[in-house]
């Protein structure tokens, strides 16, 4: 818990890190200070890490459980300053592996090991989580103009029969969205 970069532990995290039943995460929850969103009550890291300390430097944990418990746990009324929810540090566009590499339209992956493919897809959805409106600015392919090429006309029209279509048969409520071709 020292090396996790959270601000906050909700029920399901302390289920899942103490392997416990949602029942006994709630009591435990209950026995802390916590801080209400919406219906939620989360706990800070810190505040955890205390309760967790002064559990283990007990000579007996149990009397000292009912110690805590007997304070019971106060809900605060001051609103968050910040909330980390993630145990990974956010990863910028920029600082994207080596081995990755974009073009409008393409992305190019380099691995010699499926862990390298891996290690880089995640590093990828880390920066896409943290930076995925500039990735799409920079890298998404965007839609070409009618040029007014036979090819590009006769697409079209085959497009726009298609949702005539549909809409006749009523398969359809609304026309479907036409594909853009690039």
């Amino acid at each position: 818990m020292a090396s996790s970069v959270r601000s906050h532990y909700e029920r399901k995290e302390i289920e899942s890190l103490f392997q416990v039943q949602p029942r006994a995460a709630q009591l435990l929850l209950e026995m802390l200070p916590t801080t209400a969103i919406g219906r939620s009550r989360l706990v800070e890291r810190q505040v955890l890490a205390e309760f967790l300390d002064r559990i283990h430097k007990a000579n007996d944990p149990s009397a000292e459980l009912e110690l805590i418990r007997a304070q019971g746990g106060e809900v605060s009324r001051k609103k968050l300053r910040t909330l980390v929810r993630r145990d990974v540090e956010p990863l910028q566009l920029d600082s994207l592996p080596a081995n990755i590499e974009f073009i409008p339209g393409q992305m190019i992956v380099s691995f010699r090991t499926i862990e390298d493919l891996a290690q880089a897809m995640y590093s990828l959805a880390r920066a896409i989580e943290t930076d995925g409106d500039e990735l799409a600015k920079r890298y998404e392919v965007q839609e070409v103009a009618d040029d007014g090429s036979p090819k590009r006309s006769e697409f079209e029209a085959m497009l726009e029969e298609l949702s005539n279509l549909e809409a006749t048969r009523g398969n359809s409520a609304t026309p479907l969205q036409r594909p853009t071709a690039s």
